[in-house]
């Protein structure tokens, strides 16, 4: 037995209905609301399931139009473009055919509800009706008789409620078996047949077979509306991954120009963003942004997103579509007033790619403003040291060393570089110690082993020893390999000499070379043969090789490594010691050497050369290069 409600009652659900109405937005800018079928319990108040899709009325937003048997829609080559245009309105007439469509109304659904009393689905339900036929109004009766269908499908909508659609089905079945004349209600049967369609349709959605996407969308256009605008989105998706960007466009411009929720049309354009490669048809998406209450667009943060990406792109030297200036103006527009310190950086490295340091500085130093941070100053101390700002490059580096690894591998490298920048500033004693605990705790093979150059070329031959062990422990090279050999063979260490010359000859050519002329020296009788022939040898050809390699502070070593050897050093040898005392910034030295070899008049041309060098590097006109 149903329950029986007074007159009264069924009075004041009518009433809330029409409240309902008339305090909702205007039917046009509302949805559908998806039907959802009362269960036991707890379960009765939970939110309906996603898959119970309501068909649209005609205030619902109105599917776009799918081609007819479309299979594969995306690989017809020359498809027409899916009609968005919305259905004419129904004609106004008195006639209650005309305008429930020359149809019965389907009261199933509303008569379940009310047997339940379930009065806010009574009321929802009576909302739905009349936006779905004007003029149409409740039944007086309709808490006084149920009627024997609403008992009949109870349990197929507890069924479809629990998304256990084949459920429904076999229930459908086994009543007719019983009562071959009973039909289950076209409410029923259409929410259920939406329903199967929409599980399909995510299933091959989420296993990536579009064809089958489109082919679903095609059969059950009722699927792609307000309502249910994920269906709308995965079809979308599908067809732009089949190269038919065209009406996935459309797809999502119908959704921005029908649907209503900020939070779905917001979804909608990230995932056009995502999907579309057409700048152009992007940008028609974001046009249909709604102005917001400060005046700024509802797509704003989609579109510096579009920005941000092709600025970070630019920066990182990728081979895509350059930033334009207004993109450039709007992203810093946006830095400048919300302080967005990743915007800020962003732009900072988008400057320093293009090597333009003024502005680099300005954003690095801006997004410096809120509080320290590592990436931001670490933008801030590259573009300092490239500008040639080297004194404020350094003493940032030192301060922002603590911040995290990279800064402080940024600081090594800041500091020994002014072991062979003749323009700076020595080290302190203080910058040395500070330099040397970084090495240490960064464990910097590459850091040690220019400390180690840097003292050896400082006589400090034990210091640097040291320095190339270390080098060597951290990570194996050839440059602390020499720096061994070479302080070892100045310390007179023969033991060590012979261990460091066995472990590396047969990894660094060079070393071969070097302990094979070096073998060659002590040998008698051959450093006179060489003498007469300028004391050139095979000692002085691998320390010009040395140098031309670059390798100017292991070209030095090898210098004094031979000098304290006793042996000759020809004019040749003397233009390489000059250069290399040059390139590791003692000007003063290397004009000593040129003068004394100009004065001797030994390669003397060569000698005139770098002391001209020099001479315009200390001049005012070197600063205007």
């Amino acid at each position: 037995m149903f329950l029986k409600r007074p007159l009264a009652l069924t009075a004041a659900l009518i009433l809330a209905a029409s409240t309902v109405r008339s305090q909702g937005v205007n039917p046009g800018e509302t949805q559908a609301q998806p039907f959802a079928p009362p269960v036991a319990g707890a379960a009765a108040q939970s939110s309906p399931p996603k898959s119970a899709i309501t068909p649209p009325g005609p205030s619902a937003a109105i599917p776009f139009d799918l081609p007819a048997n479309a299979p594969r829609a995306a690989a017809q080559a020359n498809a027409a473009p899916w009609d968005f245009s919305p259905p004419k309105p129904p004609a106004d007439t008195s006639d209650p055919a005309a305008k429930t469509g020359g149809s019965e109304i389907d009261l199933t659904a509303l008569r379940y509800f009310a047997g339940q009393g379930d009065l806010a689905r009574v009321a929802a339900e009576i909302r739905r009706l009349r936006d779905k036929h004007p003029g149409w109004e409740p039944p007086q009766d309709l808490f006084a008789q149920s009627g024997a269908n609403v008992e009949f499908e109870k349990p197929l909508w507890d069924l479809f409620a629990q998304r256990d659609y084949d459920g429904v089905r076999a229930g459908i079945h086994a009543i007719q078996d019983k009562n071959p004349d009973w039909q289950p209600s076209s409410d029923l049967m259409t929410k259920l047949t939406l329903a199967e369609a929409n599980d399909k349709l995510v299933k091959a959605s989420d296993a990536q077979q579009w064809g089958e996407v489109i082919d679903i969308a095609a059969a059950n256009r009722a699927l792609l509306t307000c309502d249910d605008v994920d269906a709308i989105w995965r079809t979308a998706e599908a067809l732009a991954r089949t190269d038919d960007e065209p009406r996935a466009a459309e797809a999502y411009r119908y959704i921005l120009t029908s649907c209503s929720k900020r939070e779905e049309r917001l979804a909608t354009v990230q995932k056009a963003s995502q999907l579309l490669t057409s700048p152009e048809d992007l940008e028609s998406l974001l046009r249909l942004g709604r102005r917001l209450p400060d005046g700024t667009s509802e797509f704003e943060s989609i579109r510096l997103d579009a920005i941000r990406q092709k600025v970070g792109d630019a920066a990182a030297g990728k081979a895509t579509a350059e930033p334009n200036l207004g993109e450039i103006e709007a992203l810093a527009a946006h830095a400048r007033k919300a302080k967005d310190r990743a915007d800020q950086q962003l732009l900072g490295w988008f400057a320093y790619a293009r090597k333009d340091y003024v502005q680099a500085e300005s954003w690095f130093r801006a997004a410096m403003l809120p509080g320290v941070d590592a990436k931001a100053a670490e933008g801030l101390v590259l573009t300092l040291r490239a500008a040639g700002k080297t004194a404020d490059a350094r003493t940032l580096a030192m301060q922002y060393a603590p911040l995290g690894p990279l800064n402080r591998k940024l600081m090594i490298e800041v500091l020994t570089a002014t072991f062979a920048d003749p323009a700076a500033t020595p080290l302190s004693a203080d910058d040395l110690a500070t330099l040397a605990h970084a090495i240490d705790d960064d464990k910097s093979a590459e850091g040690a082993q220019l400390m180690g150059w840097h003292l050896y070329n400082a006589d400090d031959v034990s210091g640097a020893a040291d320095w190339f062990r270390k080098s060597d422990a951290w990570q194996q090279n050839e440059s602390a390999a020499i720096g061994l050999i070479v302080t070892a063979r100045r310390r007179h260490d023969a033991p060590a000499y012979a261990e460091f010359v066995a472990k590396y000859r047969g990894v660094y050519p060079k070393v071969a070379e070097l302990a094979k002329v070096i073998g060659d020296a002590r040998a008698p009788g051959k450093v006179a043969a060489r003498s007469s022939h300028g004391g050139w040898d095979k000692n002085a050809e691998l320390i010009a090789k040395t140098m031309q390699s670059g390798d100017y502070n292991q070209a030095y070593a090898m210098l004094e490594e031979r000098r304290s050897r006793g042996l000759a050093e020809p004019g040749g040898l003397s233009i390489i010691r000059g250069w290399a005392l040059y390139h590791r910034g003692d000007w003063e030295g290397a004009k000593q050497v040129f003068a004394d070899l100009q004065r001797r008049n030994v390669q003397a041309q060569d000698a005139a050369d770098g002391l001209a060098t020099i001479q315009y590097e200390q001049s005012p006109m070197a600063g205007r290069r």
